[in-house]
């Protein structure tokens, strides 16, 4: 799962792991990317998104936490129990397998071109972690940001206009239905997509008629990243959910194609 095991061709983190142990002798260096390797995984950053900051939890809270986001089964412990002993080793979390509590004690590295998360956890009191994990969604697009929701509200601008870069996007494609488009939301993109345009930014939001999009689940798509996420008021109000990077590209589109600008 690390791919650190060696196969017909081992992994990059594989031979690091081989040669900084048997052939350099600097076990640090392989315990290093050892923790690398476990701190991509999904189930690894939804525990230190979660549960940093909370001291000692019961192994069934953390249990109960990572069921709720589809990532544990509530009836399987014993994987879990496993795992948390390797992210004790690793240095990741202290796990107390006396009293059966487990405590994050690292935060997880800063999303970059060589760290991007997985996963992103939405938790009702940790309100400000949840915009923040948007603003970071959108901050990963590169080249462009598109953005599809049923009901995107014009809140969903306060987010964009923080993150557009013109150093990293030239382009802004939303698309919706026209249910939360009102006179003030339009005034709003009018000022927005304005603002854009002195940056060197091209922006457009489109709408599409009530069952011409066939679009359920959200996205904010980039050159290289695609994001599945809840909705954005879900999202502001703290409804217990997650965020998924997938390699599954949605026929953004078709969807662009359907719809006309919301300024006519």
């Amino acid at each position: 799962m690390l791919g650190l095991l060696e196969g017909e061709e081992p992994s990059g983190d594989a031979l690091a792991v081989y040669e900084s142990v048997f052939v350099y002798g600097e076990p640090d260096i392989a315990r290093k990317v050892h923790q690398e390797a476990l701190l991509r995984q999904p189930v690894t950053q939804a525990l230190i998104q979660g549960l940093h900051g909370r001291g000692p939890v019961s192994f069934d809270g953390a249990l109960h936490f990572l069921a709720r986001h589809r990532l544990a089964k509530i009836d399987a412990p014993t994987p879990l129990r496993a795992f948390l002993l390797i992210l004790n080793n690793a240095g990741i979390v202290v796990w107390s397998k006396q009293k059966q509590t487990v405590r994050v004690v690292i935060e997880l590295p800063e999303p970059s071109g060589e760290f991007e998360p997985t996963v992103r956890v939405i938790e009702k009191d940790r309100p400000f972690s949840n915009v923040v994990h948007l603003r970071q969604m959108l901050r990963s697009c590169e080249d462009y940001i598109w953005w599809a929701e049923p009901h995107l509200p014009r809140k969903a601008l306060e987010s964009l206009v923080l993150e557009a870069d013109r150093a990293k996007i030239s382009e802004l494609r939303l698309v919706s239905s026209p249910k939360e488009i009102d006179d003030a939301t339009r005034k709003d993109w009018k000022r927005f997509r304005s603002e854009m345009l002195a940056l060197g930014i091209a922006a457009e939001w489109r709408v599409a008629k009530p069952g011409t999009l066939g679009l359920h689940d959200r996205y904010i798509i980039g050159r290289r990243q695609v994001w599945n996420l809840p909705p954005v008021n879900s999202l502001h109000k703290g409804d217990y959910s997650e965020a998924f990077s997938t390699p599954n590209r949605p026929p953004f589109a078709k969807w662009w194609d359907a719809g006309r600008g919301i300024l006519g």
